[in-house]
């Protein structure tokens, strides 16, 4: 059945495809006689077109599906573009919390997976309708340009996300789709995907139309460096191979790797050469609430508006950011992302960056820090004797290294309390084998008594793609196009000395991890250099999956957590009977290992692609299932 044109123009419907219960908003009465017909009729009304079309980005909630859950980047959607992966986990849960993603229990039913499915079409219906119309408009041609660019810019980056988690989709191009379009093959949907940042990137300038909150040649660019580097990866590596009997339309066959290596080279060069982007002295300045700074590192941000009069504001689960605050600092729960071991040694000490990123909570304590006006807390730990939790104890040892007797206690040796053996972090709670939660905390908010959110609410605007970024995809498009190891190092190090910049020491510390981050084959530096960077980012799991190596890191992550600490238990730590496997194995109680093992049980090389939902091929016939998903419900491990 064809759906009212005026009403999939006017809210966004197309391909959205809600069962017959839940469809009822479709006989109610209208409350205007508005029509795109005659809505899009000037410069304004596109201006106002645009604007809702960059809505879908974070949106809360869109026509007959209120509460996209995990489908916008206000709802969450960054756990689909950041897990499962090997770097966070978490502990055992029910997957309302959301954490389906981390656990890898989505399934057909998943609500997220619909969500997210329904939220991309929308954005693209816009984008569609917008485009329709926009020939038509009496307005300033070099301004149509503009539109039509930021317009086409929007629909490949809602594509993008399509691509990228469900492989082949139906394409669609017409705003008055029927939404019967069968799936394309991942050529058909990539060759609009890339023609669409192609055609923004020649034609945008280096302004936006919107300003800074909307994209522009360079951030054009970037997105297609991005999707001309992971081609040349997916195919170079084979990803998905193995399931392509089953599913045709997800192969990466026709990708020719050297000439989307070289376009990656090319348009990220430009943005390096010629952008107005800068890497921000502080690292940390790009992730707190409020700051204007951001701009000046993000070519594109998900915009959330810091007003009282906004009507809404994302919860603050969403975020990766320090948990469990108190009445005098957001209440977030970010804490659900536990860090691995495998991250957490993946940073070296003397790396700025990891105290920042990996946090403990804000009620094992917490100090106010002021920047640009506004205030910030930062997660601090007690390191006295009464925090066991980071304490041991061990025999203490006279000036030829034995035991001291205990007088008080015949037969047995006197004991000091001192910190885990390796402890030497300031943010931390724990060693990270002690059991408790290593938190991706990467997200500082400001003290509710500065905004007019509610304390467990947030306004932070989330980067989409950053500078650091761009540096660390070139050096990746070197090291391919122009076969250039050194050239391609040097992208690395520009984005480990400006993290550096915030050490006591910059120089030493730039140095110091120069050679610890020091890998003899560049790919696994690069992949380093990413998520240290861009944790949480939308790194780390495309990384793997292009690299065709998620399967081996899930499979081996519970037996490398501690392997990087084998033999460095200081002696006097090995006193009282202890063994060095008392200090490195993490407890069955530990949510990284209750998290790990759930992950591991759920896992199957068929999930690098999301399944399509059952509404979705309930509604839409033509539409068929992922590899591996259709064989059966795929009912995930007991939580």
């Amino acid at each position: 059945m064809k759906l009212n044109k005026i009403l999939l123009s006017i809210l966004g419907l197309s391909m959205v495809l809600v069962s017959c219960e839940n469809a009822e908003f479709l006989d109610r009465k209208p409350y205007s006689q508005t029509s795109p017909d005659n809505f899009y009729a000037s410069a304004s009304s596109m201006k106002m077109g645009l604007v809702g079309c960059y809505e879908m980005i974070t949106a809360h909630n869109i026509p007959g599906a209120s509460y996209v859950q995990r489908g916008t980047y206000a709802q969450g959607l960054l756990f689909f573009m950041n897990a499962p992966s090997d770097t966070y986990v978490c502990a055992s849960m029910s997957n309302d919390s959301g954490m389906d993603a981390l656990l890898a229990s989505y399934h057909e039913g998943t609500k997220p997976v619909r969500d997210l499915w329904k939220t991309m079409y929308v954005g693209i219906n816009r984008c569609n309708t917008m485009l329709h119309y926009l020939p038509g408009v009496e307005m300033d041609e070099a301004a149509k340009l503009q539109y039509e660019g930021e317009a086409r810019f929007l629909r490949a980056f809602y594509y993008y996300h399509l691509a990228w988690n469900f492989g082949g989709v139906p394409v669609v191009v017409d705003y008055d789709s029927d939404g019967t379009e069968p799936r394309a093959t991942l050529e058909k949907v990539y060759e609009l995907i890339l023609s669409d940042f192609e055609f923004a990137y020649q034609n945008l300038n280096a302004v936006g139309m919107l300003g800074n909150t909307s994209a522009n040649k360079y951030t054009a660019a970037a997105f297609l460096g991005r999707m001309c580097n992971y081609l040349a990866a997916c195919k170079r590596n084979g990803t998905g191979a193995s399931l392509v009997a089953e599913q045709p339309l997800n192969d990466f066959a026709w990708v020719d790797e050297d000439a989307m290596s070289k376009r990656a080279y090319e348009v990220l060069k430009d943005v390096v050469d010629n952008s107005q982007y800068i890497l921000l002295d502080d690292y940390t300045n790009i992730f707190r609430e409020g700051m204007q700074d951001i701009y000046k590192e993000s070519l594109l941000t998900a915009e959330l508006a810091m007003s009282a009069v906004s009507g809404y504001w994302p919860n603050s689960f969403y975020l990766p950011a320090p948990p469990n605050g108190g009445t005098d600092s957001p209440t977030c729960y970010g804490g659900y992302h536990n860090g691995t071991p495998d991250l957490f040694y993946m940073y070296d000490k003397a790396d700025p960056r990891r105290d920042h990123n990996l946090t403990s909570r804000y009620s094992d304590g917490k100090v106010a820090k002021k920047v640009g006006g506004h205030t910030y807390w930062d997660p601090v730990i007690d390191k006295s004797e009464a925090n066991t939790n980071i304490r041991v104890n061990i025999w203490e040892l006279d000036a030829q290294g034995n035991p001291i007797p205990d007088p008080a206690n015949p037969g047995k040796n006197k004991t000091i309390s001192v910190l885990r053996p390796f402890y030497d972090s300031d943010s931390q709670t724990y060693y990270p084998t002690s059991g408790l939660s290593c938190c991706i905390g990467k997200i500082r908010l400001m003290s509710t008594d500065e905004t007019p959110h509610t304390n467990s609410q947030h306004s932070f605007c989330y980067p989409l793609m950053r500078l650091a970024d761009v540096y660390l995809m070139y050096a990746e498009a070197i090291y391919f196009h122009l076969k250039d190891e050194a050239l391609a190092r040097q992208q690395l190090d520009k984005v480990l000395e400006r993290a550096c910049k915030i050490a006591e020491n910059p120089t030493e510390a730039f140095n110091t991890l120069k050679a610890a981050y020091k890998r003899d084959n560049f790919i696994d530096e690069l992949l380093e250099s990413r998520e240290r960077e861009l944790v949480m980012e939308f790194s780390r799991k495309w990384d793997l999956i292009r690299y065709n190596i998620i399967d081996e890191r899930i499979e081996n992550m519970m037996s490398t957590y501690i392997t990087c600490m084998k033999g460095k238990v200081p002696a006097n730590y090995l006193t009282n009977n202890k063994t060095e496997d008392d200090y490195l194995n993490i407890p069955s109680t530990s949510p990284i290992h209750q998290g790990g093992v759930i992950l591991q049980a759920n896992w199957a090389p068929y999930k690098i692609w999301l399944p399509l939902s059952e509404e979705q091929i309930g509604v839409n016939k033509n539409l068929t299932q992922n590899a591996g998903w259709s064989a059966s419900a795929d009912t995930p491990a007991a939580q």
